[in-house]
């Protein structure tokens, strides 16, 4: 197993959960620097990864469902943590759009409708999937959490790399400052969900064993199945597509690495090499 980092390894007992619940933020409407965005506006390219972003933040509600069909409801300190967690990146979500309605040719997602056998292959598969989930989840038992918060871990390690990302691309002043306060908001998330993850594979091999099968059998980014190909695509290219984002994406294999019994998954390449990014040219 590679060395766990002295920063990706906070100890779960030390996250104050209920300071987090009491501090959770909610709505930016009145921070935002939107006067600021008519003087300074966004590229078009950088307004469509944004709303790409302000998606995926959306779909942490639809994420939550099928998270407390499992064990993870019986656990009071996760459900806490989980309920906020989704409250502060409702509100995320919500700022991003409230940028976007500032431009005056936002990034209007074309590519996003989906044909209707796929619309109805997905609202068949939404409704089946959190009876299935709860289901396995519930006859495997408390090993299962430790597969939820492993990929919370790998999801907010991707959301802080593709946030720094897009201001490297779009160094722009009103969203540098929207975006180091929600990167100082995702520190918290990623605190806990490291502190747990990593107390939860270290006590148990079955959790180790399922964790590791989840992450090398089925995943991604959560919520980018839920988006048009054309505009995952689109936002793999522009987020990791250069040098700088391809050394992004072998850093996050790294720090997966690190994490108890889940070493040599490379399931960030593997995810974004799908979508046409191969992180290995960034090693030639």
């Amino acid at each position: 197993m590679a060395e766990i980092p002295a920063w990706l390894a906070p100890d779960a007992e030390d996250f104050d959960i209920r300071e987090y619940t009491r501090t959770a933020v909610g709505s930016h409407e009145d921070t935002l620097p939107l006067d600021e965005f008519t003087r300074h506006p966004l590229s078009p390219e950088a307004l469509r990864a944004l709303a790409y972003l302000r998606d995926l933040e959306r779909y942490t509600m639809h994420h939550l469902r099928n998270v407390l069909v499992t064990p993870s409801h019986k656990d009071a300190r996760l459900t806490a943590f989980i309920a906020s967690w989704a409250f502060e990146k409702y509100w995320i979500g919500d700022a991003f759009d409230r940028i976007l309605a500032v431009h005056e040719t936002p990034a209007v997602a074309f590519h996003r409708k989906r044909n209707g056998f796929v619309r109805f292959a997905r609202e068949f598969a939404d409704r089946v999937s959190p009876i299935i989930t709860s289901i396995r989840a519930n006859t495997i038992g408390e090993d299962f959490v430790a597969i939820h918060v492993t990929r919370g871990t790998v999801d907010e390690l991707v959301s802080r790399a593709s946030y720094t990302r897009l201001l490297e691309r779009e160094p722009n002043g009103p969203l540098a400052e929207v975006i180091d306060r929600f990167q100082t908001l995702r520190a918290r998330h990623l605190h806990f969900f490291e502190g747990e993850t990593l107390r939860r594979l270290k006590e148990s091999a079955k959790a180790r064993a399922l964790t590791r099968s989840s992450l090398k059998h089925s995943w991604t980014p959560t919520g980018t199945d839920d988006q048009a190909i054309e505009e995952t695509r689109f936002m793999m290219s522009y987020v990791f597509g250069d040098q700088r984002g391809k050394a992004s994406i072998i850093e996050i294999d790294h720090l997966i690495d690190a994490l108890p019994g889940q070493e040599g998954l490379r399931v960030m390449s593997k995810a974004t090499k799908r979508f046409g990014v191969d992180p290995s040219e960034a090693l030639a």
